[in-house]
């Protein structure tokens, strides 16, 4: 009925009821353990339990839903622990003023924030917390699982695509035409270019054959890319390529940006006969990194459409539901501006 990995939407009737069973489950164990170890009776425990869950279960989900995956994805293990730590104390206080306020229910609980039981309430805390966190890990982990098996799976026809989609036909006839040009002129650039094209291509066939890359590299792969069509257009074309922050030591999944940069040539530049642009913004704030490019077009709405949900980009947008799931956030907007904004979690 239940599957421990199976992810909603929503609060729908069926999680709803999976979530009460759980809390059933801790109502139940405590309230057994406690009448059995006091020697009275199980009824005075269950109401004691029932409400100890007022502050237990807004507790655990707030340290599970909110906590560890803002502090885990940055990587703040201590701040994590810290605040962990201190949620759990002020429990201990509204619970010792529950114990106050409802005597009847507490009994002989004492009454003291400090007392010999404190350290034991906060303990308890943490541990029915820590619970709820190991379950959402487990499912974290059986759902990367199942999507890098299908990452696998898909990851040759992928790339392939993506490949196919960047050293078309077109793209290097025209750049081993501009390098023939040169080198017949005697121009100096056509060494340079060669190595440029050469990079590109090692670059893509030998070296993404892995999960993730050095986003330096990821960065060489635009710049080279960008000079080699700086030569196809020349002076018709406006280009803009700026990086700020530090690049070092994060890494990315290889070919993930270098799609929207061909977009942008293929649906833009290519299309205008004078007068194009294309600016593009690489921004690194600590494991942030935010990509945006933009690009005049001739388009109609209609052909925009079109473009904005085309094959390349929407493979680009499948690779990072499969990579990033949960580390991404992607806008796209089309018109006489083409836009792309991409913020991704390293």
């Amino acid at each position: 009925m239940f599957s421990i990995e199976e992810e909603f939407s929503g609060w729908s009737l069926k999680r709803i009821l999976r979530h009460a069973l759980y809390w059933g489950f801790w109502l139940t164990f405590y309230g057994t353990l406690n009448a059995a170890y006091q020697g009275t009776g199980y009824q005075q425990w269950f109401y004691l339990e029932l409400m100890l869950m007022t502050i237990k279960l807004p507790y655990a989900y707030f340290v599970a839903y909110v906590l560890f995956p803002r502090f885990l994805r940055k990587k703040k293990y201590f701040l994590l622990f810290a605040q962990v730590l201190a949620l759990a104390f002020v429990g201990v206080l509204f619970m010792t003023f529950l114990f106050k306020t409802f005597p009847e229910i507490a009994r002989d609980q004492p009454t003291a924030f400090w007392s010999a039981k404190t350290f034991f309430r906060a303990v308890d805390l943490i541990y029915v917390a820590s619970l709820v966190v190991v379950i959402k890990m487990i499912q974290r982990f059986m759902r990367q699982e199942r999507a890098n098996t299908q990452l696998k799976q898909e990851k040759i026809g992928s790339e392939l695509q993506i490949l196919k989609n960047q050293l078309q036909p077109h793209f290097l006839m025209n750049t081993l035409n501009n390098i023939y040009g040169l080198v017949l002129d005697g121009d100096k650039k056509a060494a340079k270019t060669i190595i440029q094209l050469s990079n590109i291509i090692n670059y893509m066939l030998y070296e993404c054959d892995t999960r993730f890359t050095e986003l330096e590299k990821e960065i060489e792969l635009i710049k080279d890319y960008l000079q080699l069509e700086k030569i196809r257009y020349g002076k018709r074309l406006n280009l803009s390529f700026e990086v700020i922050g530090a690049i070092s030591e994060l890494q990315i999944a290889p070919l993930l940006l270098i799609p929207f940069v061909e977009n942008a040539f293929k649906h833009g530049v290519s299309q205008i006969e004078s007068d194009s642009w294309i600016r593009i913004l690489i921004e690194i704030e600590g494991n942030l990194l935010t990509f945006q490019i933009s690009n005049n077009t001739s388009l109609i709405a209609s052909d925009a459409q079109e473009v904005k949900s085309g094959i390349g980009l929407e493979n680009v947008k499948k690779r990072l539901r499969l990579i990033y799931p949960q580390s991404h956030d992607i806008s796209i907007t089309s018109g006489e501006i083409f836009s792309v904004i991409l913020k991704l979690w390293l």
